[in-house]
C-alpha cells in the first residue's frame, strides 16, 4: 500500500471516529430506548421515522444493533405465535 493511500485510509478512519464520538447517542443512552423501538418496530413502524438517532447509533454499533435485532425477532416470532410469551 502506497504512502498515500495509507494517509487517505488513516484520513477516513479518523473522520469516522470523530463523527460516532459526536454523536449525541451512546449505548447506555440507546439501550434504554431499545424495548419500547423494537416493539414498534415488530409491529410494522419503521425506525428511521420513531428515532433516527438510535438508527444512526446502531449503524455504528454492532452490540448494539445485535440486541436490537434480537428483540425485533423474538417480538416477531412471539406475535405470529410461532414463541409463546412466558409471564
Amino acid at each position: 500500500m502506497s504512502v498515500q493511500h495509507q494517509e487517505q485510509l488513516r484520513k477516513i478512519i479518523q473522520s469516522i471516529m470523530t463523527a460516532h464520538q459526536d454523536e449525541q447517542m451512546d449505548c447506555e443512552t440507546c439501550s434504554g430506548q431499545l424495548e419500547c423501538l423494537a416493539e414498534r418496530v415488530a409491529g410494522g413502524a419503521n425506525l428511521r421515522d420513531l428515532l433516527p438517532e438510535v438508527e444512526a447509533h446502531l449503524a455504528c454499533c454492532a452490540d448494539c444493533a445485535e440486541e436490537f435485532q434480537a428483540l425485533v425477532c423474538i417480538l416477531r416470532a412471539e406475535q405470529s405465535g410461532l414463541l409463546k410469551h412466558i409471564e
